[in-house]
């Protein structure tokens, strides 16, 4: 186990020897309230499955308020989905990636946003020159990179642009299933706004 801070414990991963020698469940502190983090033979592996989404933002897997629970009490959060090339659809990808950002919307859904990668044009295993976006992003011969904004809703927001520079190429929003996993299995954490309502943002 790790401690954050003062009073944050999270399960870090674990070998199958500390499984068996910890109890099945351990409780935690956090701003003066309880949480509960369940151990088991799923954290050995360390990322557990909080959340899986389709691509209209229907819940096929575990529950948002588990996803919640997780990013209130400070655990790491992992986001994977998966793409087919719509022109070929035998041509697949997929990715898994921790966000820069991270944000609760009134308690109901979940966005995050990811970025500072580089687009690789033979990422399907193409010859770079047959990339739908070669002569948009400039051959080879110029860095693009690319970020997105993605939320439990099946959003996916990318936008394309110029390394170095800044220049904007291209957005692209999207949608996408996905799966949000996180390095704890929390219940219970409180909110992260504060209870005092003359504290508000614009």
């Amino acid at each position: 186990m790790a401690t954050l801070g003062n009073d944050r414990t999270r399960t870090r991963r674990l070998g199958q020897g500390s499984l068996a020698a910890l109890a099945a469940i351990a409780t935690i502190a956090v701003s003066g309230c309880t949480a509960t983090i369940t151990t088991s033979d799923t954290i050995s592996d360390r990322w557990v499955l909080q959340l899986a989404n389709t691509a209209d933002g229907d819940i096929t897997d575990g529950s948002m308020e588990d996803l919640i629970s997780t990013i209130r009490a400070g655990c790491q959060v992992r986001i994977a989905w998966g793409a087919r090339r719509a022109a070929d659809p035998s041509r697949t990808i997929e990715h898994s990636a921790e966000p820069l950002w991270i944000s609760i919307r009134s308690g109901e859904t979940v966005t995050a946003q990811i970025g500072g990668f580089s687009a690789n044009l033979s990422v399907l295993g193409e010859d770079p020159a047959e990339h739908p976006r070669y002569e948009r992003f400039g051959g080879t011969e110029q860095l693009t990179e690319w970020r997105a904004d993605i939320g439990t809703d099946g959003s996916f927001n990318a936008v394309w642009f110029r390394a170095g520079t800044g220049e904007f190429i291209e957005r692209i929003p999207q949608r996408h299933p996905m799966r949000w996993y996180a390095d704890c299995d929390v219940t219970d954490a409180p909110p992260l706004y504060p209870s005092d309502s003359a504290t508000r943002v614009p």
